[in-house]
């Protein structure tokens, strides 16, 4: 379960990535660009969360 976390929480960086080469790549791809930001973001704090119900430590 930690590592689908770590591979969830790996998705939603790539996604913020992509948010920033759309961002730069096309014209007026800003509503764009923060779209993926925000996907990105929900994916990663996704992990996050699966994280930390994956940890015994709470």
């Amino acid at each position: 379960m930690f590592f689908l976390a770590k591979v969830v929480q790996l998705l939603g960086i790539a996604n913020v990535g992509y948010a920033l080469f759309v961002g730069v790549t096309q014209e007026n791809g800003m509503g764009r660009e923060l779209t993926w930001l925000m996907v990105g973001f929900l994916i990663f704090s996704l992990g996050r969360f699966l994280e930390r119900r994956a940890s015994p430590q709470g």
